[in-house]
């Protein structure tokens, strides 16, 4: 019998998700006014969260890819009723990537080291991530037209595509 226990749900506070780098814990999630760890990985997080909100990380990312033709990087709707989404900075596997809330998401500056930017997020908080700005500015380019597809003005009606 597979285990369901989830030690972190994802929710609408949750502003970024990063590797722990810790002997215990998989993942570091930055909340608004605090943070915490997780066992999990973010991809383990991201996925049950996915579940919760009707499909799975891999189904709302086949979803994206076949709608938008993003291949790589690809910002994942996780929960549609709670219009939660998240773009990742790096490949999801990668250990520098960081999974940031398009909700909380404010701005993005220069940092001062090269591939590094600044990401400040609608509280205040701040945090660096290992990217370019021009990087973090394209993956939030895809999530804002993940959100109006999806969120602001989803189709009427089903289209199917015929290849």
């Amino acid at each position: 019998m597979k285990d369901n226990h989830v030690d972190y749900e994802i929710n609408q506070a949750t502003m970024a998700i990063r590797c722990a780098r810790h002997l215990e814990y998989q993942s570091h999630i930055i909340e608004t006014g605090k943070s915490c760890y997780s066992a999990m990985t973010s991809l383990q997080l991201l996925d049950y969260a996915c579940k919760m909100g009707g499909s799975t990380y891999k189904g709302r990312q086949d979803s994206v890819r076949f709608k938008f033709s993003f291949y790589s990087k690809i910002p994942i709707l996780v929960n549609q009723n709670e219009e939660i989404i998240m773009f990742p900075t790096h490949s999801p596997t990668h250990i520098d990537n960081i999974w940031i809330s398009l909700e909380h998401f404010d701005k993005a500056f220069e940092h001062a080291e090269r591939e590094k930017a600044i990401v400040r997020f609608t509280n205040g908080e701040q945090i660096t991530v290992m990217c370019s700005l021009k990087t973090l500015s394209k993956q939030h380019q895809r999530a804002s037209a993940l959100m109006l597809q999806e969120l602001h003005f989803p189709r009427k009606r089903m289209v199917m595509r015929m290849q």
